[in-house]
C-alpha cells in the first residue's frame, strides 16, 4: 500500500491505500439536483492516470484553500482550481462533492508523490469472473455500469473505423445491438464483434475484452477494453441480484418470491458523445 504526501513538505496526505482501475463514471453526472451520489472509487483505493483520485474520505492533514468553492447549492465542483492546501500552505488537490456529482479528490499532477510498497499486481484469475454478486444497498449500479456501456460502445464504433459492427445473439447484442443501429451505416462493408478475456476465447473483427481490475491494463490482443464490472456483465450474463430485505420473519422467508434483478442495461448516449468527441479531440 502507499501514502500520498506533499512534494513541499512530505506530510502525509491520505490513509495507506492499493489502486485500483480508473472508473468510466469519472466526470459524468448522476442525475438532477436532487440526487447526491457517493464516492468515486471506494474507501482505501486510489486510480492514476497523470493526476491521482482518492475518495474523500481518505485524505489527511488538508484545508479549504482560497476562494475556489466554485458550485452549485450543495457543494464545489472543482471548475476552479486547487481549493485544498497542504498544512504547509501549498495547494496540492480539488474536492469535488456538489449534488450530481461522485464525490472525489483529484490530487494535481506532481503535487503529491506515492511514498510505501505498492500491492504486488495479482493475477488475472485471481478476480472472482463467474457467479452472481449482491447490489444490496448499492442504488449506483445501473448507472456506472451504463456509462461504461456507452464508453465502451464509442471505442467499438472508432475501432470499427466507419464499418458497421454486427454483434451476434446474446448479452452483447442485448446491450449493444440497438445502440450500434442508431449510430452506425446501415449499409456497406462491416465488422464482427465478440468477447475475449479470462476464460473466453472468440472470434472476430474486433473483441472486446476487461481491463484488469486493478492496473487498468487491457487484457492481451484486445482491440477494446472495457471495465471488468461491464465485461463480465456481457462475457456471463450475470447481473447482480438485488436481495429483499425486511419485512417478514424469517421463518417465512422460504415462501418469498425471488429477488429482482436489475432491468437491462442501455449504453449511455452522454457517455458516447463525450467519448466521441474525446477521440476527435
Amino acid at each position: 500500500m502507499v501514502v500520498f504526501e506533499c512534494v513541499g513538505c512530505g506530510a502525509a496526505l491520505t490513509v495507506p491505500l492499493s489502486q485500483v482501475d480508473r472508473p468510466d463514471h469519472e466526470g459524468f453526472d448522476w442525475a438532477n439536483s436532487t440526487d447526491f451520489t457517493p464516492p468515486l472509487l471506494a474507501d482505501g483505493t486510489y486510480a492514476a492516470q497523470g493526476d491521482f483520485l482518492v475518495a474523500p474520505g481518505d485524505v489527511r492533514g488538508l484545508s479549504w484553500f482560497g476562494d475556489n468553492y466554485e458550485g452549485n447549492c450543495c457543494g464545489v465542483d472543482g471548475s476552479a482550481g486547487p481549493n485544498l492546501a497542504c498544512a504547509c500552505g501549498r495547494p496540492v488537490a480539488v474536492r469535488v462533492d456538489d449534488c450530481s456529482r461522485w464525490q472525489v479528490v483529484h490530487f494535481a499532477p506532481g503535487a503529491v508523490r506515492p511514498v510505501g510498497s505498492p500491492d504486488p499486481v495479482r493475477p488475472w484469475e485471481d478476480f472472482a469472473w463467474d457467479g452472481a454478486s449482491s447490489i444490496d444497498g448499492d442504488l449506483w449500479w445501473h448507472r456506472r455500469v451504463s456509462i461504461a456501456a456507452g464508453v465502451a460502445a464509442a471505442r467499438v464504433l472508432v475501432a470499427a473505423n466507419g464499418a458497421r459492427v454486427t454483434v451476434p445473439d446474446g448479452p452483447l447484442a442485448t446491450v449493444f445491438r440497438r445502440t450500434f443501429d442508431e449510430w452506425q451505416p446501415s449499409t456497406g462493408r462491416s465488422r464482427s464483434l465478440a468477447l475475449a478475456g479470462p476464460g473466453v476465447a472468440e472470434e472476430a473483427d474486433l473483441l472486446l475484452v476487461p481491463r484488469h481490475p486493478q492496473t487498468g491494463e487491457a487484457w492481451p490482443g484486445g482491440a477494446v477494453a472495457v471495465s471488468a464490472e461491464l465485461w463480465r456483465l456481457l462475457a456471463r450474463d450475470v447481473r447482480p441480484v438485488l436481495p429483499r430485505t425486511g419485512g417478514q420473519w424469517s421463518e417465512v422467508l422460504r415462501d418469498a418470491p425471488l429477488p429482482p434483478r436489475p432491468r437491462d442495461i442501455a449504453p449511455d448516449h452522454s457517455a458516447i458523445r463525450r467519448t466521441l468527441s474525446r477521440r476527435r479531440a
